[in-house]
Protein backbone atom coordinates (compact mmCIF):
# COMPACT_ATOMS: atom_id res chain seq x y z
CA UNK A 1 0.00 0.00 0.00
CA UNK A 2 1.29 3.34 -1.14
CA UNK A 3 0.72 6.07 1.82
CA UNK A 4 1.58 10.12 2.11
CA UNK A 5 5.27 8.97 3.58
CA UNK A 6 5.82 7.13 0.05
CA UNK A 7 5.49 10.23 -1.75
CA UNK A 8 8.13 13.80 -1.59
CA UNK A 9 7.01 17.11 -2.67
CA UNK A 10 8.01 18.03 -6.03
CA UNK A 11 10.13 20.47 -5.04
CA UNK A 12 12.08 17.72 -2.32
CA UNK A 13 15.04 18.14 -4.71
CA UNK A 14 15.39 21.88 -5.36
CA UNK A 15 16.64 22.10 -1.25
CA UNK A 16 20.04 20.53 -2.07
CA UNK A 17 23.11 22.32 -3.93
CA UNK A 18 24.93 19.06 -5.69
CA UNK A 19 27.52 21.59 -6.64
CA UNK A 20 29.90 19.65 -9.29
CA UNK A 21 27.54 16.59 -9.43
CA UNK A 22 25.99 15.45 -12.36
CA UNK A 23 22.41 13.90 -11.50
CA UNK A 24 22.44 10.98 -13.63
CA UNK A 25 18.54 9.59 -12.18
CA UNK A 26 15.77 11.55 -10.36
CA UNK A 27 12.95 10.51 -9.04
CA UNK A 28 9.64 12.22 -6.75
CA UNK A 29 8.23 8.75 -6.61
CA UNK A 30 9.59 6.38 -3.78
CA UNK A 31 9.47 3.56 -5.97
CA UNK A 32 13.46 2.44 -6.11
CA UNK A 33 16.32 4.54 -6.25
CA UNK A 34 15.25 7.97 -6.19
CA UNK A 35 18.64 9.82 -6.93
CA UNK A 36 21.89 9.47 -8.35
CA UNK A 37 24.23 11.86 -8.29
CA UNK A 38 28.14 11.55 -10.16
CA UNK A 39 31.16 13.07 -8.87
CA UNK A 40 34.80 13.48 -9.36
CA UNK A 41 36.50 11.11 -8.04
CA UNK A 42 34.59 8.57 -9.00
CA UNK A 43 31.91 9.14 -6.27
CA UNK A 44 28.72 8.46 -6.53
CA UNK A 45 25.53 9.83 -4.39
CA UNK A 46 23.02 6.88 -4.63
CA UNK A 47 19.45 7.94 -2.19
CA UNK A 48 16.51 6.40 -2.35
CA UNK A 49 13.76 4.51 -0.30
CA UNK A 50 13.64 0.63 -0.06
CA UNK A 51 10.75 -1.26 2.29
CA UNK A 52 10.19 1.57 4.07
CA UNK A 53 13.27 2.75 4.64
CA UNK A 54 14.99 5.68 3.34
CA UNK A 55 18.54 5.29 2.25
CA UNK A 56 21.68 7.29 0.80
CA UNK A 57 25.00 5.44 0.36
CA UNK A 58 28.40 7.26 -1.10
CA UNK A 59 30.22 4.81 -3.31
CA UNK A 60 33.37 5.29 -5.11
CA UNK A 61 34.61 3.32 -8.24
CA UNK A 62 31.37 1.12 -8.46
CA UNK A 63 31.68 -0.55 -5.23
CA UNK A 64 28.39 -1.23 -3.64
CA UNK A 65 30.22 -3.88 -1.05
CA UNK A 66 32.24 -1.43 0.96
CA UNK A 67 30.06 2.23 0.58
CA UNK A 68 32.37 5.39 2.06
CA UNK A 69 28.89 5.93 4.04
CA UNK A 70 26.05 4.36 4.38
CA UNK A 71 22.89 6.64 6.13
CA UNK A 72 19.53 5.71 6.82
CA UNK A 73 15.95 6.57 8.09
CA UNK A 74 12.69 6.61 8.69
CA UNK A 75 11.52 10.16 8.21
CA UNK A 76 11.35 12.67 5.23
CA UNK A 77 12.45 15.26 8.27
CA UNK A 78 15.43 13.05 9.05
CA UNK A 79 15.93 12.29 4.93
CA UNK A 80 16.20 15.70 4.11
CA UNK A 81 19.38 16.32 7.27
CA UNK A 82 21.01 12.87 5.83
CA UNK A 83 20.70 14.16 2.47
CA UNK A 84 22.74 17.46 3.83
CA UNK A 85 24.79 15.77 5.95
CA UNK A 86 25.79 13.34 2.57
CA UNK A 87 26.33 16.09 0.64
CA UNK A 88 28.86 17.88 3.01
CA UNK A 89 30.66 14.31 3.57
CA UNK A 90 30.86 14.35 -0.83
CA UNK A 91 32.43 17.52 -0.55
CA UNK A 92 35.37 16.62 2.06
CA UNK A 93 36.03 13.11 -0.09
CA UNK A 94 36.57 15.18 -2.94
CA UNK A 95 38.75 17.85 -1.68
CA UNK A 96 41.14 15.16 0.52
CA UNK A 97 41.16 13.04 -2.70
CA UNK A 98 41.59 9.64 -0.15
CA UNK A 99 40.93 6.87 -2.19
CA UNK A 100 43.05 4.65 -4.17
CA UNK A 101 42.95 2.11 -6.89
CA UNK A 102 43.97 -0.59 -4.22
CA UNK A 103 40.49 -1.06 -3.12
CA UNK A 104 38.60 -0.59 -0.29
CA UNK A 105 40.99 0.62 2.61
CA UNK A 106 38.23 2.46 4.66
CA UNK A 107 35.24 2.04 7.19
CA UNK A 108 32.11 2.82 5.94
CA UNK A 109 30.65 5.82 7.80
CA UNK A 110 27.18 4.79 9.32
CA UNK A 111 24.60 6.90 10.45
CA UNK A 112 21.14 5.52 11.26
CA UNK A 113 17.67 7.42 12.45
CA UNK A 114 15.70 4.21 13.27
Amino acid sequence: MVTQQDYLADNFWNKFNFSNGKIEYMETYLDEDMLQVEYPNKLLLDAGYYSGIFGIEIIWDCNWQTPVAKYICKTQDDFEKLMHIAINQIGKEIEQNRFSYYGPLWETIEISYL
